[in-house]
Formats: structure tokens, C-alpha cells, sequence
């Protein structure tokens, strides 16, 4: 499903979304075909239920949005270095 189709069946909501099919443009993540999982009408109930798909399944690209945004980019950020050395 295309970002517009689900902006038209989840209006004013926040959506729970893996990314069936997705690219790299630079450092930039393009989500080029999605799948609903759930839909919420309070921002924290999506973001916890996105953390615990992504607890359940790592690997797999879960996001969470409101639809009233009128695309959806992903931001890539890299870390490089050790993280807690002491």
C-alpha cells in the first residue's frame, strides 16, 4: 500500500507500519510499499506497540506515523564507535 492510500483509509491517526518494500536514496530511507498493523488515535499507544513489534522481530522495518504528515521519509543516522567502554 502507498503512503497516500493509507493517509485516505487511517485520516487523523497514528499508523503502526512494517515496510514491505523500501530504498536508500543518500541518507534517506524511502518507504515505497507498506502494511498497516494497527492504527491509534494517541501517539505513545503507537510508539509502544512499534517498540514491541520491534523487540518481537528486530530485522523486520516497523515505523509509526500520523497521517496527516504528507510523506514519509526516514532519516538514516549511523553511530560509529564504542558505545559504554569504560
Amino acid at each position: 500500500m502507498k503512503w497516500a492510500e493509507v493517509r485516505r483509509q487511517f485520516p487523523e491517526q497514528w499508523v503502526v507500519l512494517e515496510a514491505l518494500q523500501a530504498h536508500t536514496d543518500g541518507h534517506v530511507r524511502q518507504l515505497d510499499d507498506l502494511a498497516v498493523i494497527d492504527a491509534f488515535a494517541n501517539g505513545r499507544e503507537a510508539m509502544k506497540r512499534q517498540h514491541e513489534l520491534h523487540q518481537e522481530s528486530p530485522m523486520r522495518e516497523y515505523y509509526f506515523f500520523h497521517t496527516s504528515r504528507p510523506s514519509v521519509q526516514v532519516i538514516e543516522r549511523w553511530w560509529s564507535g564504542i558505545r559504554g567502554a569504560r
